[in-house]
């Protein structure tokens, strides 16, 4: 519905404006920029939503720009109250004569508004007590519902406003309506209580702040900027400012300051019943309402093979590694010290050992590949007679060839997510290790893929890293208006199936390297082979999955994927999402709250229970749909108490004690425990990765010479069952994407 919305008010506009949803307490638009934002409204009803957009279009194609961004010298004896009844008039009359299927829903819209008591209490009005303004205010908007009495002089002005054609009208107008009252009215004037009551504020003071100052609504900001401009031009050509002109600019400020006047009662009521219209939870909070990545935040957020390579030649290049061979050669601690040239020389040795481990998820792969084929193959008769059946002719009509036809084998694509975050540095030897067997893998079947890491490490969107001090200095863009904080997300590619052959084993045995290093993390070595843009932070996992839409959906469309595999690798929970919450926001300028959200991805809106688990479920869930795409999870606990945790997450039954043995048992077996349809995931794998249970290492097949037949038959069996659990991310995604 928000995405028809949408498309109905870039229809109506008769052109492409930009319409935004965002955390606003009223719809507005930007009239120089033709943005047109929308808050997230509550389920009010198709009439009022079609109002609220019919209305803002009508100033998108009616309001000129300087009817709303003029100083106020240019608009003098125009109150901005008045302006907006008189302007909403002419607006409203002509997007319902170029839209006349407006006429009934706005009709209606105003009808629950008004008996929603958004125009003030109304019912025991004393019409001559009540200013002309709002008369003409009520009349506009819901004349149908009232009889709103003119005096002959007054419905002069009344018929002047619904016959206003063009903004000097309006201008002209408010200015003749501002003199009648003042010279008709003067007793309504005075400070006392409004005749039309107005309702309760109970708005948030921080959320009014947060409006933005765009449209209709505020003009205060702008003007203000104008004035301090003027003054300080004003200063500079006089240098000083006599204590006369000084008294002088205050009597002015004095006079320009709003009154009484200047205020339409009814107009008042609507702004301040306005943000009851806003979709909030039980807390009384609206959720965080946020778009997507903009195009210049999304080319930043992929650090490409390619430049990430030549980062890391870069850093060793620069690196003193002599200083941590001398340091940590000849130390008894680090009894199994390899130098970065010697690890590299392995690397051949290595993935041969790889490749002949893979060889059993090659074959199961295969076989399931095979029996999906054959179990939905199809038989149909041919033209040709079977001579091994004519015999039967006269009483058999099934005497002709038959032939199989197998179903076509889905074309499988992989996309991997890794967690670089700190706490992942305790294990990252292990999750390489089964990285690399799981590249082979893919590379081996022939089943394109993609491996990215995320991390907040990206140093062109702000990210902390260690030993490049001068790039701090880096522009950083800025976001807009409720974009979602990107966080200073880097993905850098880790390796692709895109890769040429060189570049191919390049990245292999990069991988290869750093798995290496990373036995030793107290050396620290790790970091002489990495980018900058891909060191150890926290987690955006949440903000790293919008970005996966996009490259999901680049990558279905370059290699032609049918059966789509996300695989999210993690030892944690996302980070809360947050979005920016001005149109002047940096990196450093956010909104965020613990309560639902909306983020527009791809011109759709995901809602989300919070920012941080319920984001991360939603967002998988959207991927999963909209992209066909299976949802692979590896969670890695890092302690007895995290892997109880997250069990929980997944069966709430599940509580301390007896209720945990099953999940021992399982784990027991499989190394893992496995459960479908939780948390978003079609499948997620809890591993204790503190047990080594990602380590690659099978068990020695190493027999006594003298044993029996049942115990080599027994060894035998526990040496095969470790080659296979102990490549658990190998293992069960083989089963997943041949399933």
């Amino acid at each position: 519905m928000i995405k028809h919305k949408s498309t109905l008010a870039k229809l109506m506009a008769r052109e492409n404006i930009t319409v935004q949803y965002g955390n606003y307490q009223t719809a507005w638009f930007d009239i120089k920029n033709r943005v047109l934002g929308l808050p997230m409204w509550k389920d009010m009803g198709r009439d009022v939503s079609d109002l609220l957009i019919g209305h803002e279009v009508g100033h998108a194609l009616f309001t000129p720009f300087e009817g709303w961004h003029d100083s106020p010298e240019k608009l003098e004896g125009c109150p901005r109250s008045y302006i907006n009844v008189i302007e909403d008039a002419r607006i409203e009359r002509h997007i319902k004569e170029a839209y006349v299927g407006l006429v009934g829903p706005m009709a209606r819209g105003y009808r629950k508004l008004f008996d929603d008591g958004f125009f003030g209490d109304t019912e025991s009005l004393q019409w001559d007590k009540v200013k002309l303004i709002d008369k003409i205010n009520l009349h506009a908007k819901v004349g149908n519902l009232l009889d709103v009495p003119f005096t002959d002089e007054e419905q002069v002005y009344m018929d002047r406003a619904m016959e206003t054609v063009t903004f000097e009208d309006v201008t002209n107008l408010v200015r003749d309506i501002l003199e009648y009252t003042k010279e008709n009215q003067e007793e309504l004037l005075k400070p006392q209580e409004s005749q039309v009551d107005l309702p309760e504020d109970g708005e948030d003071e921080k959320q009014q702040e947060q409006q933005p100052s765009m449209g209709h609504d505020d003009m205060d900001s702008s003007e203000e900027e104008d004035a301090q401009a003027k003054t300080k031009n004003k200063g500079d050509d006089t240098n000083q400012l006599t204590d006369n002109d000084e008294a002088e600019q205050d009597k002015e400020a004095e006079s320009k300051a709003p009154t009484e006047e200047d205020v339409s009662q009814t107009d008042e009521a609507f702004r301040r019943k306005e943000h009851t219209l806003i979709d909030k939870d039980e807390h009384g909070e609206q959720p965080l309402i946020g778009n997507s990545f903009s195009k210049e935040i999304s080319k930043k957020l992929v650090i490409p093979y390619k430049q990430l390579a030549e980062e890391r030649k870069a850093r060793l290049a620069s690196a003193d590694t002599s200083y941590d061979d001398d340091r940590y050669m000849n130390n008894e601690y680090y009894t199994n010290y390899k130098t970065i040239e010697e690890i590299q020389a392995d690397y051949k040795g290595h993935i041969k050992q790889v490749k002949r481990n893979v060889n059993f998820a090659v074959k199961e792969f295969e076989m399931r590949k095979a029996g999906y084929r054959y179990t939905r193959a199809t038989t149909a008769k041919t033209g040709s007679i079977d001579v091994n059946r004519l015999w039967s002719y006269k009483t058999n009509d099934d005497i002709f060839n038959r032939v199989t036809k197998l179903a076509d084998a889905k074309n499988h694509g992989m996309m991997m997510v890794i967690d670089f975050s700190g706490s992942m540095n305790d294990i990252m030897h292990d999750v390489l290790d089964q990285l690399i067997h799981l590249v082979v893998f893919c590379k081996t079947v022939n089943i394109p893929f993609d491996v990215y890491a995320f991390t907040n490490q990206n140093r062109q969107l702000g990210g902390r890293y260690w030993h490049d001090d001068s790039d701090n200095n880096i522009e950083l863009p800025k976001m807009i208006d409720s974009e979602v904080n990107h966080s200073a997300l880097s993905m850098p590619q880790l390796i692709t199936s895109t890769l040429k052959k060189a570049d191919y084993e390049e990245a292999l045995q990069h991988l290869y390297t750093r798995m290496e290093l990373a036995k030793d993390r107290y050396t620290y070595r790790e970091r002489y082979v990495m980018s900058p843009n891909e060191e150890y932070g926290s987690t955006p996992l949440n903000e790293a999955l919008i970005h996966c839409h996009t490259l999901i959906d680049n990558f279905k469309r370059s290699n032609n994927v049918d059966n789509m595999n996300l695989v999210v690798i993690s030892d944690g929970d996302a980070n809360g999402l947050s979005v920016a919450r001005d149109p002047n926001a940096n990196h450093s300028k956010h909104r965020t709250n613990y309560g639902g959200a909306i983020i527009n991805i791809m011109g759709r809106h995901v809602k989300m229970a919070d920012t941080r688990r319920g984001a991360t479920k939603a967002l998988l869930e959207n991927i999963k749909k909209r992209f066909d795409t299976t949802t692979i999870g590896f969670f890695l606990a890092d302690s007895s108490h995290n892997f109880k945790y997250k069990i929980q997450d997944c069966d709430s039954e599940a509580h301390w004690g007896d209720d945990f043995k099953p999940y021992n048992r399982e784990y027991q077996k499989n190394k893992c425990v496995t459960f479908k349809g939780k948390l978003g995931y079609d499948e997620l794998y809890i591993v204790k990765s503190w047990k080594g249970a990602l380590n690659t290492d099978a068990v020695d097949f190493d027999p006594d010479a003298d044993a029996s037949k049942g115990q080599l038959t027994s060894q035998f069996k526990k040496f095969s069952k470790s080659k296979k659990l102990n490549k658990t991310l190998l293992t069960n995604f083989g089963k997943a994407v041949a399933e």
